[in-house]
């Protein structure tokens, strides 16, 4: 009986900018740039929340997180991009991958909660603003944030235990530029219904959950701001829309 070939795959090729041969200098240049704008404007954004301290309210504290989790994000994917836009040979080893595909979500998914967090800040500064500064304190604020990410680290161990758990033995050409759900789980050598099904139902709920609470909370919001009988409550919301701690 022939035996069949099941050498492991040790490490994955990226194919994603393959097509682009001759683009790929001047791709390197333009997403350095854009890269270097986004870590500029996240650093100026931080630096002056953390140095002016008519910022430091609850709604600036989750903008500078925000930053800094959108900084995280973009430094898991667009270094090792930059670099395989200059490389003979773009490629990854296999537990570099489970790294990348681990943060990628972890990050995003805490981005996402954190998105709806913010949402629900910013009603309570709206709806309830003579208790703003007793719902929205310090350890509050910091319990929010550890929740987002803790949701946003139990996706992610799920999500890559559940795709690094498949057997690779086949091809590791990736084509996409970074290790993504879907591209690598076409690559494994069969699949498990029952795991793509729990992988689908997890990046719903992750989409599906930030989003409807965001669409509630602006949907107080705005039933609040029509209930205000004169212009000045109107003018009353927006500025408690900045300044919470003013009302």
């Amino acid at each position: 009986m022939e035996r069949v070939n099941e050498t492991v795959v040790r490490e994955f090729v990226f194919l994603g900018f393959s097509s682009l041969a001759r683009l790929q200098q001047l791709l390197f240049v333009i997403f350095l740039l854009l890269y270097l704008f986004t870590l500029g404007t996240n650093a100026v954004i931080v630096t002056t929340i953390v140095l002016d301290r008519a910022l430091h309210t609850p709604m600036f504290f989750f903008l500078a997180i925000l930053s800094c989790s959108e900084t995280c994000y973009t430094f898991v994917i667009v270094p090792k991009m930059l670099v395989d836009l200059l490389a003979q040979k773009k490629t990854i080893s296999f537990v570099g991958c489970v790294i990348q595909m681990f943060f990628f979500l972890f990050l995003g998914c805490s981005h996402s909660f954190l998105l709806a967090v913010m949402g629900y800040d910013r009603y309570v500064a709206i709806c309830n603003p003579l208790r703003y500064s007793v719902l929205m304190g310090h350890g509050v604020c910091m319990g929010l944030v550890a929740a987002a990410c803790a949701c946003g680290f139990t996706v992610a161990q799920i999500i890559t235990s559940l795709v690094f758990h498949l057997p690779f033995h086949s091809s590791n050409q990736l084509y996409h530029f970074f290790c993504d759900i879907s591209p690598v789980l076409k690559l494994a050598s069969y699949h498990n219904h029952f795991s793509q099904i729990v992988i689908f139902m997890l990046c719903t709920l992750v989409l599906a959950i930030p989003l409807l609470l965001i669409l509630v909370s602006y949907i107080y919001i705005v039933s609040a701001i029509l209930q205000f009988p004169s212009t000045l409550g109107i003018q009353k919301a927006s500025i408690s829309w900045i300044f919470p701690d003013v009302f």
